[in-house]
């Protein structure tokens, strides 16, 4: 529920307890008992604070009743559709050759040599550098020493690990 509502439900009962006091205070006959000394204003004391509960109260439910919150559900961790949607959209700015580079590192199982990528692709060793350096650059693909090769892995915010 939102504070400014509240706020005006509130104001709003204070407004009915002001007008009830107002009522008492000009119609209670003069005659009555402790007129002019508080006395027939401290026996109708009450009305007002019960008036601004009851309104208070009243208008809260009817509030409630008419404009029910919408509880929105929590969302799961991000769904392989997403994970999906990730790839596809960083796939769609890479070069031929870099998505064919990527392709063979996800098919290997998430991580290759860089010298089984230039035998499987038949690209140069030059050219694969290349290609890796541009990947690296941008964060697709990390690439740590390994003997005489790199092994080059795929980057994990593109594929998240599952837990």
């Amino acid at each position: 529920m939102r504070a400014r509502d509240i706020i005006l439900i509130m104001l709003m009962s204070v407004l009915v307890g002001v007008a009830t006091y107002a009522l008492i205070y000009f119609f209670v006959p003069s005659e009555s008992l402790g007129r002019g000394y508080g006395g027939a204003t401290l026996r109708y004391s009450w009305a007002p604070i019960v008036a601004v509960v009851v309104s208070f109260s009243v208008g809260l439910l009817a509030y409630l009743a008419l404009f029910p919150e919408i509880k929105q559900e929590q969302q799961a961790q991000p769904s392989m559709q997403a994970e999906t949607q990730t790839f596809d959209a960083v796939k769609r700015v890479m070069k031929d050759d870099e998505r064919k580079v990527v392709e063979l590192i996800i098919n290997s199982g998430g991580s290759v040599l860089q010298s089984d990528i230039a035998r499987q692709l038949g690209f140069s060793r030059v050219k694969t550098h290349r290609i890796l350096y541009r990947l690296s650059t941008r964060g697709i693909i990390t690439a740590e020493k390994h003997y005489n090769t790199y092994k080059i892995t795929l980057a994990e915010w593109l594929f998240p690990k599952k837990k």
